[in-house]
């Protein structure tokens, strides 16, 4: 109705209608009436649209159950607008509680969906198919309450299948154990179809997981691994450790984490130190056999250090020490004798001092060092004799020359056997001695002015030509004459030659 305070009443004439012209009014009314009903409740719906329904909208999060199939946009679209139609018809309390069973309802379902999205990218739908299939079932229970207004049911509905995904959460750390120990034993077993079964689906499950990115990309080695490890297997049947050896820690080199390959190369490992450690024994005694000292040893110790802890080389560098010993001992006594034999005598005095100096107890070298040493000074006395004879004209080396002399045939005498090399010893010093005691005639001239002394013999004084008797051999002759330098001569008194001494002072002295 409108409000025109500003129109008068008119006057009007007062003329009954005519039936046709009350018929037409009638209609007029009855239209116009019906506009202004129209009207009225276009407003009041327009009202209930701008001011109502915002408060019970439903969140945006509900339109991803197009995904899930828990609710779609048309039964969300038709149940807003049936409960539009129904809230003119409920008090406000009611609608406000309805209103907070609906927005508990869809938290929930909300952390739901959020649950639902992180399993399905951890692959749930695959690792628990049938369980993440009775959870959405679960759902669904929730949204039939839902599109039937009753949220208190749809919300301990949407909490129960919450609670399974939470489940299948916590699940989620076992399974991706599980299938990398699986994952573990099959490369650790070779089996690479296995292997590359569980592998994408392990990575879907845990992405960020350094353990299954490592276990994961050690699969693309298992062909090669197989291979190495099957050449260090034949090689091993062959006999060929170190080749074996060689392959094993290859293909360990390749996966490094490989138990298995870790444990057999030890074995391969362990094997090939055994037979380093048999062949070197067994060598070492073979050259101990033969008396090669320095390579046996060589190989004992070459054993000893492949296995620190085992007696075994110690008793055999033991065995070889003792060996080694009689050996030397043996060899000395051996080489003494042949040097007694040859009367080489300060050679066999040396060997039998070595052999006591190992083994002081050994009789024989007592007993050989005991006749070589003495024999071995007396020859070393007679050599001096025969090699120095010019020291012979000194009566008291004369003296201890004939000494040596007589210890010489005395020693000669003594010897039951034949002493070839002291007996020529004995004829060459009697004769050297014999040379030097017969003396030998000898001139000596000067000028009469210098004075003439033969050392260690006689002052002969000033002369111009003088001969006298000596023995043969070295003699320093020295002239001195006042204001002049003194001269020394030195004459080797032969038989074999013209003895004859010039000696004067004439170099001056200037002052």
């Amino acid at each position: 109705m409108t409000d025109n305070s500003s129109d008068r009443l008119r006057a009007a004439t007062f003329e009954p209608p005519s039936a046709n012209s009350r018929a037409a009014g009638t209609v007029n009314d009855r239209s116009q009436y019906r506009t202004w009903i129209a009207i009225s409740v276009g407003l009041v719906l327009l009202l209930l649209v701008i001011f109502v329904l915002p408060r019970f909208a439903v969140k945006t999060v509900i339109d991803d159950s197009v995904t899930t199939g828990l609710v779609t946009p048309g039964e969300q679209l038709a149940a807003e607008s049936g409960r539009t139609a129904e809230a003119t018809e409920r008090s406000p309390f009611a609608e406000a509680q309805m209103a907070k069973a609906r927005r508990a309802a869809q938290e929930v379902l909300q952390t739901l969906l959020e649950t639902q999205s992180r399993l399905e990218a951890r692959a749930a739908d695959q690792w628990a198919a049938e369980r993440f299939l009775e959870v959405s079932d679960m759902a669904a229970v929730g949204d039939d309450y839902y599109r039937q207004q009753d949220f208190s049911a749809a919300e301990q509905a949407y909490s129960r299948a919450l609670n399974a995904m939470a489940e299948l959460e916590t699940r989620l750390g076992s399974e991706i154990d599980n299938r990398l120990d699986a994952l573990l034993a099959a490369i650790d077993a070779g089996d690479e179809a296995d292997a590359r079964s569980i592998s994408p689906l392990l990575q879907t499950m845990a992405p960020d997981s350094d353990a299954v990115l490592d276990a994961v990309a050690r699969v693309a080695f298992m062909a090669e691994v197989a291979t190495l490890e099957a050449a260090a297997s034949a090689a091993a049947e062959a006999g060929d450790l170190q080749l074996a050896v060689s392959k094993i820690e290859e293909a360990l080199r390749q996966d490094p984490a490989h138990v298995r390959l870790a444990t057999l190369a030890k074995s391969y490992q362990a094997a090939l130190l055994s037979q380093r450690f048999e062949d070197a024994m067994t060598l070492g005694f073979s050259l101990l056999n033969e008396q090669r000292f320095t390579q046996a040893r060589l190989n004992f110790e070459i054993a000893q250090r492949l296995r620190p802890a085992d007696e075994t080389p110690l008793i055999a560098l033991a065995q070889l020490n003792e060996a080694q010993t009689l050996s030397t001992l043996n060899s000395l006594l051996a080489e003494a004798r042949r040097y007694s034999k040859e009367e080489s005598w300060s050679e066999a005095a040396e060997a039998y001092l070595a052999v006591l100096e190992i083994d002081p107890s050994i009789v024989d070298a007592e007993e050989g060092l005991a006749r070589a040493r003495p024999l071995a000074d007396l020859f070393s006395e007679l050599d001096i004799i025969l090699e120095k004879q010019a020291r012979l004209v000194d009566p008291v080396v004369l003296k201890e020359a004939q000494s040596s002399l007589a210890e010489a045939e005395s020693a000669l005498s003594a010897t039951p056997k034949k002493a070839p090399r002291l007996q020529q010893r004995v004829i060459e010093v009697r004769a050297a001695i014999a040379k030097a005691s017969t003396p030998l005639p000898v001139t000596i001239t000067s000028d009469g002015q210098t004075e003439i002394t033969i050392k260690r013999v006689a002052r002969l004084g000033s002369l111009t030509s003088r001969t006298v008797s000596l023995r043969p051999g070295q003699y320093q002759v020295l002239g001195s004459r006042d204001g002049y330098r003194d001269v020394l001569i030195t004459a080797n008194i032969t038989s074999a030659q013209d003895n004859q001494i010039d000696i004067r002072c004439e170099e001056a002295i200037v002052r």
